[in-house]
């Protein structure tokens, strides 16, 4: 019989998972000051990508690699860089992400797998109100197309989710530390060649050897704690206790990057994105409790 909730030592787990995640929103801003998105991105993946040399080729074909990693890595993680560096402040970038979970009951909807009843409308309005809300504050204006790099990189998020589905349907058994690995090669190349074909290397101001050190933790830390981590803590909650279980607690990731923001950066979201934030994370709640929470063996796919 499963659990309904979680025993003491994994609810600290998730909630270690869910302040490593809500922190990366601001690590990666950090990043941003000293490095171009895209090309900060290609280090994070590349950094991961380095283990590929020590471990096995998960049992999956070249295809299925290389098409996960360019969904979650250049479209997902690459939209959210360019958002960030284009004006999407850091807290409300981690609500954002978030419409992931509204992308998957879409592509779901879409591709025949679910049937939409009026719970579903319900959270589809709901989300597309908050995300309004966000966009017509003028206390704290975000910049269109930063919404729309955010937007989409969520999209990417729920297309990779949904992709990760056909190797639980095939039986292919995946061991999570080797998959994130491999699939980060792709993720990793991708996002270089788009940064090099964007001339950041070109238009590049190389930070000082001071700046090295603090910019090497930042790196570190997504690569290491807010991927590898993640990864592999994520996925330990999820086989012990099930989606359903887990998945909830995913929502304090926003929560988290918010109030960090906030804390640790100074940022004041404007009146109508509190109201869009709050709207938002209501309509993840009733999306949690109606739909069945997608897997993903890359603990998430978390930022």
């Amino acid at each position: 019989m499963h659990r309904t909730h979680l025993p003491p030592r994994h609810l600290l787990l998730a909630l270690a998972c869910v302040c490593a995640w809500g922190g990366n929103f601001v690590v990666i801003r950090l990043g941003l000051a000293d490095l171009p998105p895209l090309l900060l991105a290609a280090l994070r993946f590349g950094l991961v990508a380095l283990l590929a040399l020590a471990l096995p080729r998960p049992p999956l074909p070249w295809r299925d690699l290389l098409v996960y990693g360019l969904l979650w890595g250049v479209l997902q993680f690459g939209c959210l860089f360019v958002a960030m560096a284009m004006g999407m402040p850091t807290g409300l970038t981690s609500v954002v992400a978030q419409s992931q979970a509204i992308f998957t009951l879409l592509f779901l909807a879409m591709a025949g797998h679910l049937r939409l009843r009026w719970l579903h409308a319900a959270v589809i309005v709901l989300a597309a109100g908050g995300i309004t809300l966000l966009a017509l504050d003028q206390v704290v204006p975000i910049p269109p197309l930063a919404l729309a790099a955010g937007l989409a990189g969520a999209a990417g998020w729920a297309a990779g989710n949904l992709y990760a589905r056909t190797f639980a349907e095939r039986g292919v058994r995946i061991d999570s530390v080797a998959f994130v690995a491999w699939i980060s090669v792709p993720a990793a190349f991708g996002l270089l060649l788009l940064s090099v074909a964007n001339g950041d290397l070109a238009a590049l101001h190389w930070p000082g050897a001071q700046a090295l050190p603090s910019i090497a933790a930042l790196l570190l830390y997504q690569a290491l704690v807010a991927q590898l981590f993640g990864a592999l803590a994520w996925n330990q909650l999820l086989r012990h206790h099930g989606p359903a279980v887990v998945a909830p607690y995913s929502l304090l990731v926003p929560v988290v990057g918010i109030a960090l923001a906030w804390l640790l950066l100074g940022e004041h979201p404007g009146p109508l994105q509190w109201a869009g934030s709050l709207l938002f994370l209501l309509a993840l709640a009733l999306n949690s409790l109606v739909n069945r929470p997608v897997t993903a063996i890359n603990g998430g796919n978390r930022p």
